[in-house]
């Protein structure tokens, strides 16, 4: 009889999200299709340490998969565009990029560092702004404040654009950090703030979609060629099944979400984005200086004019 190949995948979403469900079933489905020479295990909610470490023992090889979310720029560059501010305005087009030939330069960015994405992203969708101090109705109302977002350049410049400070601390922590008022405020989709309960230690929604963001799921490449090719097989249709599942989840989720959460006992207000984008002139032509001509038209065709 084969050894079983154990292989674990690491998330730091909750076990009750979409995305985490979905994992779950998509692991289950595999194993019921490997017939007993493999098995994956997941672990959500950052049971396998906070995303750096989850993403350095991928790389390592000490971790075989990783649901990774904004940690891939160090090592892939072009993964960062999707996030730029109003670049995109729906989801649908974001997946077509990141499905097609953007992605594509992705994928080979990360193939260099020994990693191997998965074609099909999943989602989880479009930042709004939450505060404890104020509700953000223009760009003048983020001076002074320090938001929790994800890791990188582009979001630290955004912040720092419209006046305001932008600091990490990990996903499964932020709560704890949000309710001991280390930040006034966080960048996150509707399913996040609802998942974590953030309406608990936040007191007002603005409502401005200024960026979109998802999950790449990755393997150790070494890990993955040792895989039977069958295995492969059912992994990769498995991984493309439950992503369209889980992106199509996360959006009915976001889409109910500023209801919910206004039940839930937070001001919701819509922010007057424009004033965010007046600021943001020095800020798109130092990141298209970044991505270089050929890159920002790629991303343009999917996304239309980004100014700058």
């Amino acid at each position: 009889m084969p050894d079983v190949k154990h292989y674990r995948l690491g998330l730091n979403q909750p076990a009750a999200s979409p995305t985490a469900r979905c994992a779950i079933e998509m692991a289950e489905a595999i194993n019921q299709e490997a017939g007993g020479e493999f098995r994956l295990e997941v672990f959500p909610e950052s049971r396998l340490g906070p995303d750096p470490k989850m993403f350095a023992d991928l790389r390592a090889g000490t971790l075989e998969f990783f649901m990774a979310g904004a940690t891939l720029g160090g090592v892939a560059p072009t993964s960062a565009l999707p996030l730029l501010p109003f670049a995109f305005t729906q989801s649908k087009a974001v997946f077509a990029a990141l499905d097609g030939v953007l992605g594509d330069r992705i994928r080979s960015e990360l193939a260099a560092h020994g990693l191997h994405a998965f074609r099909h992203c999943w989602q989880n969708g479009f930042h709004h702004l939450t505060t404890s101090a104020r509700p953000i109705l223009t760009a003048d109302d983020l001076a002074g404040l320090k938001f929790r977002s994800p890791g990188g350049d582009i979001a630290a410049d955004f912040f720092k654009a419209l006046g305001a400070d932008a600091g990490m601390v990990p996903f499964s922590g932020m709560y704890e950090a949000l309710k001991a008022r280390q930040f006034d405020g966080q960048s996150d989709p509707l399913g996040v703030v609802l998942s974590l309960k953030l309406y608990e230690v936040q007191s007002y929604l603005s409502l401005t979609a200024h960026w979109w963001s998802g999950f790449t799921l990755l393997a150790n490449a070494g890990a993955w060629s040792a895989l039977p090719r069958a295995v492969q097989e059912a992994v990769e249709h498995n991984a493309e099944k439950f992503a369209l599942l889980q992106r199509d989840d996360v959006e009915k989720i976001n889409a109910a979400g500023a209801e919910e959460l206004a039940h839930r006992g937070m001001q919701v207000s819509t922010a007057d984005t424009a004033s965010f984008r007046a600021r943001l002139g020095d800020f798109y032509s130092h990141w298209r200086a970044k991505a270089g001509p050929e890159l920002w038209r790629l991303l343009e065709s999917y996304a239309g004019d980004i100014g700058g």
